[in-house]
């Protein structure tokens, strides 16, 4: 049967990204009753805002965070797995009455703080990984309300800004200024500065004429541009969203994680032709393999990449001396600043650096309706 591409942030979805990728990103929202669920717009299909709504009345693909990490599918990979999860907190649209619209710093902090305490909260006692888990926002105030808790997750602020209101094309224009104003090095600054983990980046920034636009050092996939991005970055790692097709392989060659909007199992060949891998961090290539995936014709790939699943060690399984290798490899590569003792250092058991070069699941397992 054809896969069916399931409700985005869904259970199914996330499951499903755990298991094919090298992890998931999604969105949580804070309900009337306080519990943390899955969803991703301002509002629901019929018009009720989620933060308004007790999470028993919201859609049935719904989920909240505790039935998610109740569930193996989604847990095992992550845990044991190597697998990674991008987190975000959604602020409510003011017009929720939950924190009100221009003046309302104070409420968006503490609307942030509560979020961030039932995230630490429901985590705990998995015991992940520091590099296991990244908690971001477009909430300015997000750091701000991070400070009032005790909280030991890392967290990131998504830029340029994108108002919790207004159509997506008016979030992109009010956004326009941001966009402008930051180039992508100085972005790295930024998030260096506030210690955060990675920045999340838009595919803008480095693909398409809309790079040019921003104030600074241009940077992009190939050339000078590449080798301007690779001195700049010293592997702070960059998570590029949303990472179409046609420029996945060239984001991975690059050393930089693509957050995708297609996670079907049949697609196995990518529209610059070369086979698709999935798990380029959690089930890594060495160069025999990788050349065997490469080497093989479009319509002998998904075959290859069946058998190289089944041939490959995951991440978790290899030596340590494997693991170093690989590690030793990509910092040459993309001129990683760390030591390669720090890096091993966070590579006991299924654990990864943050520098892992990866492919992570948008919403689960992609995008699949429109925002409002």
């Amino acid at each position: 049967m054809a896969w069916e591409q399931p409700p985005e942030n869904s259970l199914a979805a996330l499951v499903h990204g755990m298991q094919i990728s090298d992890g998931v990103e999604l969105d949580l929202r804070l309900s009337a009753d306080d519990e943390l669920v899955a969803f991703h717009d301002t509002r629901t299909a019929d018009g009720r805002f989620p933060e308004c709504e007790d999470s028993s009345s919201m859609p049935e693909y719904v989920c909240t965070l505790d039935e998610m990490l109740s569930e193996p599918g989604f847990t095992e990979p992550w845990l044991e797995g190597g697998r990674f999860a991008c987190i975000e907190l959604k602020t409510p649209h003011p017009s929720s009455g939950k924190t009100g619209w221009l003046m309302s710093g104070e409420a968006r902090t503490e609307h942030m703080r509560k979020m961030i305490e039932l995230v630490d909260e429901a985590l705990e006692p998995l015991d992940i990984g520091e590099s296991g888990t990244v908690v971001y926002s477009f909430e300015p105030k997000l750091l701000k309300a991070a400070k009032r808790t005790t909280s030991k997750l890392r967290f990131a602020r998504l830029v340029p800004y994108l108002r919790p209101w207004g159509s997506s094309f008016v979030k992109r224009v009010f956004a326009s200024p941001y966009f402008i104003g930051l180039s992508l090095p100085m972005l790295m600054r930024l998030q260096r500065n506030v210690g955060a983990p990675m920045l999340p980046a838009a595919l803008d920034y480095l693909d398409g004429a809309k790079r040019h636009l921003t104030i600074g050092t241009t940077m992009g996939l190939q050339g000078k541009q590449l080798t301007n991005l690779t001195r700049k970055r010293r592997g702070f790692p960059v998570y590029v969203w949303p990472a179409k097709l046609r420029v996945e392989r060239a984001l991975l060659e690059a050393g930089l994680t693509a957050i995708s909007d297609e996670l079907s199992p049949e697609v196995t060949t990518l529209p610059t032709g070369e086979a698709r891998w999935l798990r380029p961090a959690t089930q890594p290539l060495g160069a025999e393999h990788q050349n065997k995936l490469d080497s093989a014709l479009p319509e002998h790939h998904a075959s290859v990449i069946a058998e190289l699943q089944q041939d490959v060690s995951p991440w978790p399984e290899l030596s340590i001396p494997e693991k170093k290798q690989f590690l030793e490899n990509w910092r040459k590569k993309w001129m990683w600043e760390r030591d390669i003792d720090t890096l091993i250092s966070e590579s006991n058991g299924s654990s990864m650096p943050w520098e892992a070069c990866r492919i992570i699941g948008h919403r689960g397992s992609g995008k699949t309706y429109g925002t409002v």
